[in-house]
């Protein structure tokens, strides 16, 4: 079952069964710097959002480069990238279920596939 958190800007779909999670990115046109400084809105949507999904346990899948794993776009131009959670309720999930919850996730998160 499919666990969505809605943040300010930011939506996590998480399948902790698995451990496979998705995070949809706001559009980088809707940022704001309301104090003409270095932390805009989405900054700090962002650092709070990485905060509570540390706490639950998830974090940013890496990529081979070392960082966040850009896994698609959704309908309307939002990035998305890759989480993982550290302790899933299947230690070891099968390719099968690894592919099916990937397959939901991307259905909920609306990720255009081409």
């Amino acid at each position: 079952m499919i666990e969505t958190i809605n943040y300010a800007d930011h939506v996590a779909h998480l399948d902790p069964m698995t451990g496979e999670g998705l995070l949809v990115l706001p559009l980088v046109a809707d940022d704001i710097d309301p104090l003409g400084g270095m932390v805009t809105l989405q900054a700090a949507g962002w650092d709070h959002a990485i905060r509570d999904l540390n706490r639950r346990g998830w974090e940013p899948t890496e990529d081979d480069d070392g960082g966040t794993m850009h896994v698609g776009t959704t309908g309307d131009g939002r990035p998305v990238i890759g989480l993982y959670g550290r302790e899933p309720i299947t230690s070891e999930p099968s390719i099968e279920q690894a592919a099916e919850s990937l397959r939901e996730l991307l259905a909920v998160a609306l990720v255009v596939t081409e």
